[in-house]
């Protein structure tokens, strides 16, 4: 039996606006085998459309932990399919230097750098940034926001002119 968090995750992935962005091609479900071995709840697997950029990837791959979903926000990197394991950070999408981009998903300077991105949105950030939610009240995750706005948000920043590539 599933838990109440996880049935709320798959209304939501179940609606229409997770349906539509899979139409759109900006967002889906992470292939049958592209997950890591032994996964299973709250772990999920997703992947984001990316801006085409030269020797850089069509998409990326997230692998979230939805434990606690909605009151909790989400967290995670980027996700190799092929290997199954946290994306090589020498692989992790860049952006212009200064941009927001660049330090949302960075790789230094905090303490989840490499297993989440330094975002509001993300669990792992929150922990040492109590200034977030009075500097970036639109930003902070809140038990009305859904699994649509965190692949929204992320997505379009791998689509945005700050993205650079690989």
């Amino acid at each position: 039996m599933s838990s109440p968090e996880q049935r709320l995750v798959e209304s939501d992935l179940q609606g229409a606006p997770f349906r539509i962005g899979v139409t759109k091609g900006r967002w889906g479900f992470a292939e049958p085998g592209a997950a890591a071995e032994g996964a299973a709840w709250p772990r999920t697997y997703f992947w984001m459309a990316a801006a085409t950029r030269q020797n850089a990837p069509d998409r990326y791959y997230v692998e979230l932990d939805l434990s606690g979903y909605r009151s909790v926000p989400p967290t995670g990197p980027f996700w190799d399919p092929v290997k199954r394991q946290r994306l090589e950070h020498g692989k992790w999408p860049k952006g212009k230097p200064g941009s927001r981009f660049a330090q949302v998903f960075r790789l230094g300077g905090f303490s989840g750098a490499g297993s989440a991105f330094y975002h509001p949105y993300d669990r792992v950030a929150r922990l040492n940034h109590n200034q977030w939610p009075s500097e970036q009240p639109h930003l902070i995750w809140t038990e009305k926001h859904t699994i649509v706005d965190y692949l929204e948000e992320f997505q379009s920043m791998l689509m945005s002119g700050d993205y650079v590539g690989v």
